[in-house]
C-alpha cells in the first residue's frame, strides 16, 4: 500500500505542476499593469460670470417606467426586481439664464448619474449640473458599465436609459418656458442630533437651503444635506424615492416651489433617528424648513453667478484597500477598464455661496478640505460616479470610508490643485 501510494503521487505530479504553473501564468498575466494613467494638467472646459439679472424657471417630470419587472439599484447582485412602485420618480430641474449663459440644475430620484448620460444632456442642453439624491430602493438598469451592473444597478437596458433621459429633458424643456426674474437667497441650519457618522468621528451636519422667488412667489429651491437614503425597505419590491423624494413632495406641496434635494458629504453619513422611516424623516425635515422666515421679494443689486466646469487627471487606481493585496493588481486591471484617466468637477458661485461638484461620494473630512481650500460646500455624485473620496490622512491609516475609494490617496489633492485656476473667481 505505501508504495502504490508513493507511485500514485509520482504519477500525478507533472499534472500538479502544470496545474500550478497555469494559475501562477494566469495570475501573472492578470496582474501585468493595464491601467493608464495621465499627467495632463488641468483644463478649463467652461467658465462664466455675469452679474446681469437672472432669470429663473424650474420643472419636473416624471421618470416613465418602460416595463415590469425593472431592475432596482442600490444593493449587491443579490438585489429583487421591482414589480410596482409605491410613489413616481422625477427627474427636477432649475434653469438658470443671464447674459446668453445658461445653465441647468437637476436632481435625479436615483442612485447615480452614470457619465453617458451627462454626456448627452451636455450635447442637448449645454452646461448642466445633474446630482443624484442617491436613494437605494430606486430605478436600475440604465448605466451601461459592466462595474456598475455587477455592483448596483443591475442589467443595463436601453428602454430604461431612454426614459431617465427623457424626463430630464422635458424637466429641462418646461422649466424654460417658465423664465422670469427672480431674487435669490440662502441660509444654512445645523442637523446634529439627525445623522451620525457610520465611519470615523465627523458627519457633516450642516442643510442649506437655496431658494429662487419672483415677485408672484416661491419659484424653486434646493436643499442640500448629509444623510444616506436607505431607510426603504430593502426586501421591497417596490420603486420609491426613499426621504429626498417625500420631502420634494412635502415642500412643492407647500408651496416653496420646484424642489431639488441634493446630497452633500454623504459617504459616512447615517441616519441616527430610531425608527425612521423615508415618510417620518422627511416630515421631520420639512417641519423644520418650514420653521424659516420668508426670504425678501425685492433683489437690491444684481446677484453675482458665476460657473466653471474643470477636468483633471486622476490618479492611479488603487484596490489595496478593497481586496486582499495579493488580489489588488489584479482588481487594478479590472477597475480602470471603466474608468477614463481623467474627470471633471464644476464650481457654482451664487452671489457668497459656493458649491463644488464633484463626481465622488465625498466624506466629512474630505468636504472640509475641499471648503478650506476655496472651492466651497460640497456636492457628491455630480454628473458621474467614481466611488468615495477622502482625506490622504484617512487613506493612510484606511480610516472613514478610504476602503471604499477606487484611486490612491492623492485624489483630494488633485483637485485641489485644479482649483487653483480659480475661474468662477469673476475678474
Amino acid at each position: 500500500m505505501h508504495l502504490s501510494s508513493k507511485k500514485s503521487r509520482l504519477k500525478y505530479h507533472p499534472l500538479g505542476m502544470s496545474f500550478l504553473l497555469l494559475l501562477g501564468g494566469l495570475y501573472a498575466f492578470a496582474s501585468f499593469p493595464l491601467c493608464k494613467n495621465t499627467h495632463a494638467p488641468p483644463a478649463l472646459l467652461s467658465s462664466q460670470y455675469t452679474q446681469a439679472p437672472v432669470q429663473v424657471g424650474a420643472a419636473k417630470a416624471e421618470i416613465s417606467i418602460p416595463h415590469w419587472p425593472v431592475a432596482m439599484a442600490g444593493y449587491g447582485p443579490l438585489r429583487p426586481k421591482a414589480t410596482e412602485q409605491s410613489l413616481p420618480l422625477y427627474a427636477r430641474a432649475i434653469v438658470l439664464r443671464s447674459s446668453g449663459f445658461e445653465l441647468s440644475l437637476l436632481s435625479l430620484e436615483t442612485l447615480l448619474v452614470p457619465p453617458a448620460l451627462t454626456q448627452k444632456l451636455q450635447q442637448q442642453l449645454g452646461e448642466v449640473v445633474v446630482v443624484p439624491t442617491h436613494t437605494h430602493s430606486s430605478l436600475g438598469g440604465f448605466d451601461a458599465r459592466w462595474q456598475a451592473q455587477i455592483s448596483t444597478m443591475g442589467r443595463f437596458e436601453e428602454a430604461v436609459y431612454e426614459a431617465v433621459l427623457e424626463a430630464c429633458l422635458q424637466a429641462v424643456a418646461q422649466a424654460r418656458q417658465n423664465l422670469q426674474e427672480a431674487h435669490f437667497a440662502w441660509e444654512q441650519s445645523q442637523l446634529e442630533a439627525w445623522t451620525q457618522p457610520r465611519s470615523g468621528t465627523q458627519v457633516e451636519s450642516r442643510l442649506l437651503r437655496l431658494r429662487w422667488q419672483s415677485k408672484a412667489g416661491p419659484l424653486a429651491q434646493v436643499l442640500v444635506l448629509a444623510a444616506h437614503p436607505t431607510l426603504a425597505p430593502k426586501s421591497e419590491k417596490q420603486l420609491h424615492p426613499d426621504f429626498p423624494g417625500e420631502l420634494a413632495l412635502l415642500e412643492e406641496g407647500a408651496g416653496h416651489g420646484v424642489t431639488l434635494v441634493w446630497p452633500s458629504a454623504v459617504a459616512n453619513a447615517r441616519i441616527s433617528l430610531p425608527h425612521a422611516t423615508p415618510q417620518s424623516f422627511a416630515q421631520k425635515l420639512h417641519a423644520h424648513v418650514q420653521a424659516w422666515p420668508p426670504p425678501p421679494v425685492e433683489n437690491s443689486t444684481p446677484l453675482q453667478l458665476s460657473y466653471a466646469r474643470i477636468r483633471f487627471a486622476l490618479p492611479a487606481v488603487d484596490t489595496s484597500r478593497l481586496v486582499p493585496k495579493l488580489l489588488s493588481r489584479p482588481a487594478n486591471n479590472l477597475l480602470c477598464q471603466g474608468i477614463p484617466p481623467e474627470a471633471e468637477f464644476s464650481v457654482l458661485a451664487l452671489g457668497a455661496l459656493q458649491l463644488v461638484a464633484v463626481p465622488f461620494e465625498v466624506g466629512a473630512e474630505a468636504a472640509r478640505a475641499l471648503e478650506e481650500a476655496g472651492l466651497g460646500h460640497a456636492l457628491s455624485m455630480a454628473n458621474n460616479y467614481l466611488g468615495y473620496m477622502e482625506t490622504p490622512g484617512n487613506v493612510e491609516q484606511s480610516l472613514g470610508e478610504s476602503s471604499l475609494q477606487y484611486f490612491e490617496k492623492t485624489l483630494l489633492e488633485k483637485i485641489t490643485q485644479a482649483a487653483q485656476l480659480r475661474p468662477w473667481a469673476g475678474p
